[in-house]
């Protein structure tokens, strides 16, 4: 599914326009993405968690050249889902 095949479903099932129902996803979006950035977690109750975590170094290989270099530490977004989202595949 993607994001107008959302946007669709989430309009008729509440009622409400499709330009309505994107723009409060679009600001849910950028309402986690700012809270991340200041360094909080967002942790939605029956949902799920979003958080800031560094992964760390690692060694990697070119698979041109065959060398192997180690790749920067870097920070990532990591969703942790809670309730249904937890035994999806259980």
């Amino acid at each position: 599914m993607n994001k107008k095949e959302f946007v669709e479903i989430l309009a008729k099932k509440l009622d409400l326009s499709k330009n309505k129902c994107e723009s409060v996803l679009s600001e849910i979006k950028s309402t986690i993405v700012d809270a991340l950035k200041k360094g909080e977690e967002v942790s939605l109750k029956n949902f799920g968690k979003f958080k800031i975590v560094e992964r760390k170094s690692r060694k990697c290989i070119n698979p041109i050249t065959k060398k192997h270099y180690y790749s920067k530490p870097k920070k990532v977004t990591r969703f942790e889902g809670y309730g249904e989202f937890k035994y999806i595949f259980n």
